[in-house]
């Protein structure tokens, strides 16, 4: 299993969290409450957290191409969520197999 996590600074992570998560759940399966969300992409999970000034993820995929995939999209989401004031997640590198 392949695993990545990154976090994005705002005042609003809840209010990004939930953004995101209704966006997705209209193509994939996702649970998602103010607190936390679990967004399962045909290629890979990602796990969302809104705490204190951050939005953190949690990606996990069985390869690193389809881990990359998830990445790819949480990245463009954010980007689109944010296009007024863009925001950024700061990926941590991925973990080792």
């Amino acid at each position: 299993m392949h695993r990545v996590k990154g976090s994005m600074p705002t005042p609003e992570p809840s209010r990004y969290l939930t953004r995101l998560c209704h966006h997705f759940r209209r193509k994939i399966e996702v649970e998602y409450d103010e607190r936390q969300g679990l967004a399962r992409f045909p290629w890979g999970d990602c796990r969302l957290t809104a705490r204190e000034g951050e939005l953190e993820f949690e990606c996990s995929s069985a390869t690193a191409e389809q881990l990359g995939r998830v990445r790819f999209v949480i990245d463009e989401h954010v980007a689109l969520f944010s296009r007024r004031a863009p925001l950024t997640v700061h990926w941590q590198p991925p973990d080792p197999d």
